[in-house]
């Protein structure tokens, strides 16, 4: 299934930083903006915006966040996807994130004209 979606372009850079598991959440994670913590056996994932993120912590900064900006049941197949094949198909590499209510996808800001011309030829809408 193809979905057409209104897709938000964030104003903000963000960064993506590993952390050892067990290390207590930093204070400077929670703020403004989308933030999330994933955790495996491996790894502690933290994705925020990079400027709250301090000069003395290893991460990946550089990113821009694509919110998708409808909201859809669980069990619609697809919405994720429709964004994700495109960026792929234009050789756009992507971290994405979901919500209860919808889906982020982080691309590295270079990537960015690339991304977008991408996403408006599958025929999306993107808001800046």
């Amino acid at each position: 299934m193809t979905h057409k979606l209104l897709i938000r372009l964030v104003d903000a850079e963000y960064a993506i930083t590993r952390l050892n598991i067990g290390t207590p959440l930093p204070e400077w994670l929670a703020g403004a903006g989308f933030w999330a913590v994933s955790s495996s056996r491996e790894e502690m994932t933290l994705v925020c915006r990079a400027a709250r993120i301090p000069s003395n912590i290893q991460s990946s900064g550089g990113w821009r966040c694509f919110r998708i900006e409808q909201h859809f049941t669980f069990d619609v197949p697809g919405v994720l996807a429709s964004v994700l094949n495109p960026l792929s198909d234009a050789g756009v590499g992507i971290f994405a994130n979901s919500t209860f209510s919808t889906d982020y996808v982080f691309i590295i800001g270079s990537d960015l004209d690339k991304a977008v011309a991408a996403l408006k030829a599958h025929g999306h809408e993107i808001m800046t």
